[in-house]
């Protein structure tokens, strides 16, 4: 598994801990919403290819 592959499951499974927190009533609905979404953005820029060129896959 690419290290790219690793950083968006653990993203995905961390966004789905939060939804779920949310859901439970643990966590508040627009607090939970922005940590999604800077989860989101941290994985998107980690994994993105910042040489400009598309890698071979």
């Amino acid at each position: 598994m690419s290290r790219n592959n690793a950083i968006r499951i653990g993203a995905l499974v961390i966004q789905v801990a939060v939804l779920l927190l949310i859901w439970q009533g643990f966590l508040h609905p627009t607090r939970g919403g922005l940590l999604v979404l800077a989860v989101g953005f941290v994985a998107f820029f980690l994994t993105r290819d910042f040489s400009g060129k598309k890698t071979g896959q």
